[in-house]
């Protein structure tokens, strides 16, 4: 008698985006993930006259509180709220945002989105000093191929991490 080896299905490949929300959720991250993206949604959607002197602090549920420099700020912003609202959810991320609570308060200790996205690269020359394992030579042949310039700079913060 003849048995069938069980070989794996052809599994055709599948953009990270949609696997990225199930690890989230099997992590315990989509709500910070989910806020992150609604946060930025709106520092995108808002313009930098309006960031000045807004910036959204948190999403809880549906809403996404912002944080506005003054009263007269939070007054404004009120007027163009329905906009604003649209705007948001219109752009990536900001899907999820059925509401904009407006909180008075000191604007400049959050970040602006546009700040964090602007973060220098780690040269390559900063690796930490000394003999470098065996699998330098190989991370350096293999990272000669990877063209993205984020990609390549993750993975080199990386590997310094993992030395240290």
């Amino acid at each position: 008698m003849k048995r069938n080896k069980k070989t794996r299905p052809s599994v055709q490949p599948r953009p990270t985006s949609t696997l990225i929300d199930p690890l989230f959720q099997w992590l315990n991250l989509d709500e910070t993930a989910r806020s992150y993206r609604a946060m930025e949604a709106f520092s995108r959607a808002a313009g930098a006259k309006i960031m000045a002197r807004a910036r959204a602090e948190r999403l809880r549920g549906a809403i996404l509180y912002v944080r506005v420099a003054s009263s007269s700020w939070s007054q404004q912003l009120h007027g163009l709220k329905a906009e604003l609202l649209e705007k948001v959810r219109r752009t990536p991320g900001g899907e999820c945002v059925l509401d904009l609570r407006f909180i008075v308060g000191d604007v400049e200790e959050l970040p602006t989105f546009s700040q964090l996205r602007k973060r220098t690269p780690f040269p390559v020359n900063e690796l930490p000093k000394g003999p470098l394992p065996p699998i330098a030579d190989t991370l350096v042949r293999a990272m000669s191929d990877v063209k993205d310039p984020e990609l390549k700079d993750s993975l080199v913060r990386l590997y310094s991490q993992l030395r240290r």
